[in-house]
């Protein structure tokens, strides 16, 4: 089993397509949305080639695959356009290991869930992150459209690694093993 992961598209039609062309060369087995996918939020100003009914269609077109959780731009308009559902949060298990999936702004890394599982996902700083801390690995894929990091990024995982990549250069960030 393969999973392709990304957060924080904000409605970049520009970014979201580079975003799913990893899709269509990785050919993950899931898509894992971390949240913010069609709006950019009045903090931010918006992404290039911000479009979000473009990118509605284009999530779309892969909804069969796609694990969404509900980030903090997300309303219930957006689930009525989504042909995927949004949930507050996601427990998947592959791997051999439970995978918490949220967007980060309620549970997070400094807020854990009582149970975390054994990979705690979490999008919404706009920071790629990966590290294991105290048998726990944290992992958060950045943003694929507003980085706050530098590099415009998303997560591929199997059952060896996980992988931090620039969505831009193809450079591997970061890379844990199992």
């Amino acid at each position: 089993m393969k999973l392709l992961i990304g957060s924080d598209i904000h409605g970049s039609y520009y970014y979201s397509s580079l975003f799913f062309k990893k899709v269509d060369a990785y050919q993950p087995d899931k898509i894992i949305l971390l949240g913010d996918c069609y709006y950019n939020g009045a903090r931010n100003d918006p992404p290039m080639e911000y479009a979000p009914k473009k990118v509605v269609q284009l999530l779309n077109e892969y909804s069969d695959r796609i694990l969404a959780v509900k980030g903090n731009c997300e309303s219930e308009v957006d689930q009525m356009v989504s042909d995927f559902t949004f949930f507050e949060n996601l427990c998947v298990f592959a791997f051999n290991k439970v995978i918490t999936c949220t967007h980060g702004y309620h549970l997070n890394f400094e807020n854990l869930p009582k149970k975390p599982g054994d990979i705690f996902l979490q999008g919404h700083t706009h920071i790629g992150r990966l590290e294991k801390k105290d048998g726990l690995i944290l992992a958060n894929p950045g943003s694929v459209s507003l980085p706050k990091d530098g590099h415009h990024s998303y997560m591929t995982m199997d059952d060896k690694k996980i992988q931090l990549i620039d969505l831009l250069t193809g450079e591997i960030l970061k890379e844990l093993y199992f």
